[in-house]
């Protein structure tokens, strides 16, 4: 199999934040492909995670591309900063309050691409009306809010019916929450080419470049 016939995206989530700079200094040679940031508000999911500074700077410390993933309420207040800082991907909840397409039409004015996100119990027919004007759609395969939950493998039969509408591969279909070694080639075989894994890279005895490589060679 092709290195990039998949994506895998490093969930910053699950870090040692004692030791950021050097955590994404080694994950630039780990061979990830992103870095996958979780902004929480407090009222989407009930944490609060990153915000615009500590962005910035992770921003200055890779050349990778960043996707913002933001689990609040009203995304559409977060665009400008974030294309500000560099951010390459912005991907909001479909659940989110904000009307999506005004979100989309937004987004269009950057030059960040434009990612829906979607939470594990919400059907596909909400995203459809959406399709064919974004770049990605995130499947979430555990319940948004905290890392090191395990892989909802419902899920799949979601990732399979969007898979079979996106034939011409028109967007990306990724998947995050529980991506690991062992349970990545499901979702791969459903039609999944992007994975966002956190503590299957961060928290494994192998090590960052390891991690990775495993997970590659597990589909």
């Amino acid at each position: 199999m092709p290195d990039k016939d998949i994506i895998i995206s490093a969930s910053i989530l699950s870090s040692n934040f004692k030791n950021l700079e050097k955590e994404i200094k080694s994950l630039n040679f780990s061979g990830i492909d992103e870095f996958h940031i979780d902004i929480m508000d407090g009222h989407f999911v009930e944490n609060i995670s990153f915000g615009q500074p500590l962005l910035r700077t992770i921003r200055s410390l890779t050349s990778l591309p960043i996707e913002a993933h933001l689990m609040v309420n009203n995304p559409a207040n977060h665009i400008n900063s974030l294309f500000e800082i560099g951010v390459d991907i912005f991907t909001f909840h479909i659940e989110s309050l904000d009307n999506p397409k005004d979100v989309i039409e937004m987004l269009s004015k950057t030059k960040m691409k434009k990612g829906i996100a979607i939470n594990p119990d919400t059907e596909i027919s909400k995203i459809l009306p959406f399709l064919d004007i974004i770049d990605r759609v995130l499947f979430m395969t555990v319940y948004p809010g905290e890392g090191g939950q395990s892989y909802l493998s419902f899920v799949e039969e979601k990732i399979e019916k969007l898979a079979k509408i996106n034939k011409s591969n028109d967007f990306l279909i990724g998947v995050d929450g529980g991506i690991k070694s062992e349970t990545i080639k499901s979702p791969y075989d459903c039609g999944a080419r992007m994975f966002v894994s956190g503590t299957g890279i961060l928290n494994n005895d192998l090590g960052y470049l390891g991690a990775v490589n495993q997970i590659r060679k597990s589909i």
